[in-house]
C-alpha cells in the first residue's frame, strides 16, 4: 500500500493503523516523491491526497491509471472542491478526511478484495 499524502502527522496515524491492519505501507510526502515510489514498490493500492505539492493528486491519479489501470486508489480529501469526475478511472474511490479513519480502512480492505 502506498499512502500519498503531505500532512505528515495524518501520513504516519495512516501508516500506523494499516500497519495495525496488516498492510505493508510506504508513504510519500508529494506527487513526485509518491509517482517514485510507486514505480519502485509493488503497490497493491494507493491512498492519495489531493491538495499535495510537486505534482498535484488529479495529475497523479492520472499517471498511476495510465501505468497500472487495475490498482485501486482511494482518493482521501478533505477538499470536495478539489473533487473532479472519477467515473473516466476504474477501481477509484473517495472518502472524505472528515469521516473516521476505520471507513478509510474498511473501504481499502473491501477494494482489495474485489480485484
Amino acid at each position: 500500500m502506498l499512502v500519498i499524502d503531505d500532512d505528515e502527522s495524518l501520513r504516519l496515524l495512516l501508516r500506523d493503523e494499516f500497519c495495525d491492519r496488516n498492510f505493508n505501507v510506504i508513504t510519500a510526502s508529494d506527487g513526485e516523491e509518491g509517482l517514485v515510489s510507486f514505480n519502485e514498490a509493488d503497490v497493491d493500492i494507493v491512498v492519495l491526497d489531493l491538495n499535495i505539492p510537486k505534482i498535484l493528486g488529479e495529475e497523479v491519479l492520472q499517471r498511476l491509471k495510465a501505468e497500472s489501470p487495475d490498482v485501486p486508489i482511494i482518493i482521501y480529501t478533505a477538499n470536495p472542491d478539489m473533487l473532479f469526475d472519477t467515473d473516466d478511472f476504474m477501481n477509484v474511490d473517495v472518502v472524505f478526511k472528515s469521516t473516521d479513519v476505520d471507513e478509510l480502512m474498511n473501504r481499502a480492505e473491501r477494494l482489495l478484495d474485489a480485484v
